[in-house]
């Protein structure tokens, strides 16, 4: 097979080896597992914050790791983290054990952050598909809900007395999973990006500086994109005890994921079409309408049903931003330096999640609901302060000879 060819299948094998590593089909009832486990609803919040703590020391380094000496090594890295993120899982009991697991999962997150979007579009530039990024990017994103369109439903199926066997009999088939996604990223192909000598290579640092600073855009979509995820993140780590104590049962449970995972997947799947058709300003603006108008549904109502759906909504609409907030600002950055940028704009959420999760920690112990308007109140401030325009997307990247050697 020519070299063109195997860069050719690096999209696929991507899709497959993230496919199943992003197989949790613990992901349904994974809050009440870490109630299970002895972790309260205040401390799964705190847990998040170690996460983000995590991720503020290792996402620079891992996008310079990624820059320097790979991103198929990163990538295989990442891998091994979270398979002794899941052995650790295993055995896990109480807040202190989960903070270890919590670090893993946090580095493994780090390894992939920025490295899978830069091994994608160096391939696709290398062998001159560049311009079908949110294509591609949209399909690499769907991998993640490929499998929990039906597996986290098995999973809550599985776990419905919520009883120790049946949550680590579903731990050892995330350990499997997370192995078979090793085999897959291991025929990956390096695509060649601008790396040679030491001395060119300390400027990586700053050169991803220098193109944030020149680009005023990666700053601003960085908060619109972060914030959003933020606000949707914490809806999805109150949503499961707040419909559980609503009366929603472990099966309508596996069915909110079906119909969660099923939904993404397929605009995932279609997002170069949808982008196309709309326009990027008018799905990034409408989506973040929509997640409002759904956070908002839930105070307006006591029908479960209708608690349901609106639930749905945000978390919809953040995911299939993703794709499209990653072909325009690759766009704007140098190969050699792609996943270090892209690392250094995502140390941004690790420093915004921190008072924003131990608010939400402390809120919980009151009110759930708490949470939802946390979430409401970052998709505003999103909209007024960082929305992103349609001049914002005119293509004005660096000039290499004002990027530091």
């Amino acid at each position: 097979m020519s070299r063109k060819n195997k860069l050719l299948r690096n999209p696929l094998v991507l899709f497959w080896g993230k496919s199943f590593i992003e197989l949790n089909i613990l992901n349904a009832v994974v809050t009440l597992f870490y109630l299970h486990r002895g972790v309260n609803i205040e401390n799964i919040f705190h847990l998040s914050i170690v996460w983000s703590l995590t991720a503020l020391v290792f996402e620079v380094p891992t996008g310079y790791l990624a820059d320097r000496f790979g991103r198929k090594n990163t990538l295989l890295l990442g891998t091994i983290l979270l398979l002794l993120s899941w052995a650790a899982t295993f055995f896990g009991y109480g807040f202190l054990s989960f903070v270890i697991i919590f670090v893993l999962m946090s580095a493994s997150f780090a390894c992939f952050s920025g490295t899978e979007e830069a091994i994608l579009y160096d391939s696709l530039k290398e062998v001159g598909d560049e311009g079908e990024m949110t294509k591609h990017n949209g399909r690499l994103h769907s991998a993640q809900h490929l499998f929990n369109i039906f597996i986290p439903a098995i999973g809550a199926w599985i776990a419905r007395d919520l009883n120790e066997s049946q949550f680590m009999f579903l731990v050892a088939i995330n350990i499997l999973s997370t192995i078979v996604g090793l085999v897959f990223l291991a025929y990956l192909v390096e695509p060649k990006h601008v790396k040679s000598v030491t001395d060119y290579e300390k400027g990586i640092f700053r050169e991803s500086l220098e193109t944030i600073r020149h680009e005023p855009f990666l700053l601003r979509a960085a908060m619109n994109k972060l914030l959003i995820f933020i606000a949707s993140f914490i809806t999805w780590r109150a949503y499961q005890p707040f419909l559980s104590d609503k009366g929603l049962s472990i099966f309508w449970l596996g069915v909110f994921y079906v119909l969660l995972h099923g939904i993404i997947f397929i605009m995932h799947q279609n997002i170069g079409s949808i982008e196309k058709r709309l326009g990027t300003t008018r799905v990034l603006h409408w989506s973040v309408i929509f997640m409002i108008i759904g956070l908002l549904g839930i105070f307006i109502t006591n029908q479960l049903w209708l608690i349901f759906i609106f639930i749905l909504i945000p978390l919809i609409f953040e995911v299939i931003r993703e794709p499209i907030f990653a072909h325009a600002m690759n766009q704007r950055i140098n190969s050699r330096s792609r996943a270090t940028t892209l690392s250094n704009l995502n140390i941004f959420k690790a420093v915004l999640d921190i008072p924003i999760l131990l608010l939400c920690g402390w809120l919980s112990k009151t009110n759930l609901q708490y949470i939802f308007i946390i979430a409401i109140s970052l998709c505003i401030i999103t909209l007024i302060c960082f929305s992103v325009r349609k001049k914002d997307l005119i293509l004005a990247t660096v000039p290499e000879e004002l990027l530091p050697l």
